[in-house]
């Protein structure tokens, strides 16, 4: 049976969070609205057992749970991708909560939005934690129609946000799996869906985080340079379409040409990033040039940082 809304929460060794994003969904119950909530387990080695037969024992939300191998956050999204039921779909991370209400507003909104073939969904704000402000910049209109390139490298707006996206998008999507990375950005996936549709972005604030000093936010400079393979394609498959790379505004599409030389080098060393990145496309060929040399300075910046 299809439902309203998909909320995946890839976890690892996280239990003691998920009680507190438990009950923020208990907030978000209405008699209007259907969700279910797919925990995926990366391979955790805490207990959270007993928190999973609560909340099944409880019956009130609708729960899933899948325990897998570790192999990394976005190897969870596959997971997610295949069996989500709803027709929007919401990550929230171990130590997010959902604002009260969130689900009600964002049905409300979409009502006029569903029948539009151009809208891949939702973005919102998400509020820090502790602060209760949001925790990026507000959308220059409100409401307006724009896409997540758009937003980082047209509009340069910073911080995180909260996606609600068309679970119909992902249904022939994965993110390739490396033995040896655990880690690659959700933007290989998501950013393919800009080349042919817009989201409906709203000042409204969804869901309220907190960054832990473990995790993926405060640790990502450190896991990008030990998993090359992802950010490589993070960049590539923006370069190898014009009309992703059209959006990227500016020295914007010299930072994308440049990071990915950088990455290049890290994956496979100099020789081998040379010959990868000559192959790569040219719609815009001065940015691309230029790019190969401050690339590969990032990169030997790094290599002496490091």
């Amino acid at each position: 049976m299809r439902v309203d809304f998909s909320i995946c929460t890839p976890v690892f060794n996280r239990a003691h969070l998920l009680p507190r994003l438990y009950a923020s969904l208990l907030l978000n119950i209405d008699e209007n609205i259907s969700f279910e909530w797919l925990i995926v387990d990366d391979g955790s080695t805490d207990d959270i057992a007993a928190f999973i037969s609560m909340v099944q024992a409880e019956g009130v939300v609708d729960l899933k749970y899948i325990k897998k191998a570790n192999e990394g956050k976005h190897s969870c999204m596959n997971v997610f991708f295949a069996q989500a039921r709803g027709e929007l779909t919401l990550i929230l991370d171990s130590d997010d909560k959902l604002v009260e209400g969130a689900l009600k507003q964002v049905k409300s909104i979409w009502e006029s939005l569903a029948q539009r073939d151009d809208i891949a969904g939702i973005i919102g704000l998400c509020l820090d934690m502790a602060t209760q402000k949001p925790s990026a910049q507000y959308f220059v209109n409100d409401p307006m129609e724009s896409t997540l390139l758009e937003n980082a490298y047209k509009y340069n707006m910073k911080g995180d946000r909260c996606d609600f996206i068309r679970a119909s998008l992902f249904q022939d999507k994965s993110f390739p799996i490396y033995a040896d990375e655990k880690f690659m950005p959700e933007a290989v996936i998501t950013v393919l869906f800009d080349a042919d549709y817009k989201y409906y972005c709203t000042n409204l604030a969804f869901k309220e985080i907190e960054y832990q000093a473990d995790g993926l936010t405060n640790s990502y400079a450190t896991l990008a340079m030990k998993n090359p393979k992802g950010m490589v394609l993070r960049f590539e498959v923006v370069l190898n379409n014009y009309n992703l790379i059209k959006l990227v505004v500016g020295r914007n599409k010299l930072k994308f040409y440049s990071n990915y030389m950088r990455y290049l080098i890290h994956r496979s060393g100099f020789f081998v990033a040379y010959k990868a990145y000559f192959k790569v496309a040219k719609f815009f060929k001065l940015s691309w040039f230029v790019g190969c040399f401050i690339g590969s300075a990032f990169a030997v910046l790094d290599k002496i940082k490091k």
